[in-house]
């Protein structure tokens, strides 16, 4: 199992060969996409200036299990953000219930995003790099 960022599924959606050739290489896995990296992804299709394919992104990403994230992951969020501390990198919501979801599912968080990849946040939770 694998849990998905925004930085992932904005990367695939827009085509990044190292994001599709990652589902590629690891099609035999469950790819969960949290409920925040999911509304960023669809979101940002609905901002587009020039028109959007909602309907498009969301068939495009039919593949992963959306993860309702609650209260609780905002809370761990909230631990995992103390934990990394005041050496490292601050993390905003989304990441951080990203990141809560990682850790209740034992499951590594997969992520080009600075935030997430930094070495003083790879010590709080497991993180996988695709690029």
């Amino acid at each position: 199992m694998k849990i998905l960022d925004a930085t992932f599924l904005i990367d695939y959606l827009n085509g990044e060969q190292t994001a599709v050739e990652y589902l590629k290489v690891n099609r035999d896995e469950e790819f969960v996409i949290p409920l925040p990296a999911y509304a960023e992804a669809v979101v940002g299709e609905g901002n587009k200036p020039k028109g959007s394919d909602i309907d498009g992104v969301r068939n495009a990403l039919n593949w992963g299990d959306v993860y309702t994230t609650e209260e609780r992951h905002a809370v761990v969020g909230a631990e995992i953000a103390d934990e990394i501390g005041a050496g490292g990198p601050y993390i905003d919501g989304c990441d951080a219930l990203v990141a809560a979801v990682g850790r209740e599912l034992d499951a590594p968080v997969v992520s080009d995003d600075r935030d997430l990849t930094h070495p003083e946040t790879k010590k709080v939770i497991d993180v996988e790099e695709y690029r």
